[in-house]
């Protein structure tokens, strides 16, 4: 009857420490990484999705951003998404996607709260905007055509919210 009980308590034992574990071997990595400004120069606004499946906001906005991520593939915004339905497991993986991306102290602030997606510039921390499940798809192209112009104001405009208002997706 211990054997039962040892084994059950043993699993959950190891999906804790196998972060743990990773973790330690991964301080070549955190080395190759860009540092913050050579990532706001080639991204300069990153749309940062703060998600998890449980969440019925984020089942809301996720389809909504999907739609509207194809009219801004050529153009200089990186969509992240920290996903935090598993969390525990995955906690320091997306400490580290944060810090790669040169967002460490929003994410510190917001990590998991979900339904809501932050326009950042990453040169600054600064939350140009907030999209929520409210806004529908031609607000969302709105407002990363206005971050984008405020982040990179040299940058061509986007025009996306006419592409978004003009399909029927």
């Amino acid at each position: 009857m211990f054997k039962k009980y040892a084994l059950l308590l043993a699993i959950p034992a190891i999906l804790i420490a196998l972060p743990l574990v990773r973790s330690l071997g991964g301080s070549a990595e955190a080395s190759d990484a860009p540092d913050a400004a050579t990532v706001a120069a080639e991204q300069p606004v990153i749309a940062a999705m703060f998600y998890s499946n449980w969440c019925g906001a984020c089942q809301i906005l996720d389809p909504k951003i999907e739609a509207v991520k194809p009219n801004f593939s050529g153009h200089k915004v990186d969509f992240v998404k920290f996903d935090f339905s598993y969390a525990l497991v995955r906690g320091k993986a997306l400490k580290d996607l944060a810090a790669e991306k040169g967002v460490p102290n929003i994410y510190a602030k917001n990590k998991g709260r979900t339904g809501f997606m932050l326009l950042i510039d990453p040169a600054t921390e600064t939350v140009l905007d907030i999209i929520t499940m409210r806004d529908n798809k031609e607000a969302i192209a709105a407002k990363l055509d206005r971050s984008l112009n405020r982040a990179a104001p040299d940058a061509a405009p986007v025009s996306a919210s006419e592409q978004v208002g003009q399909s029927k997706v």
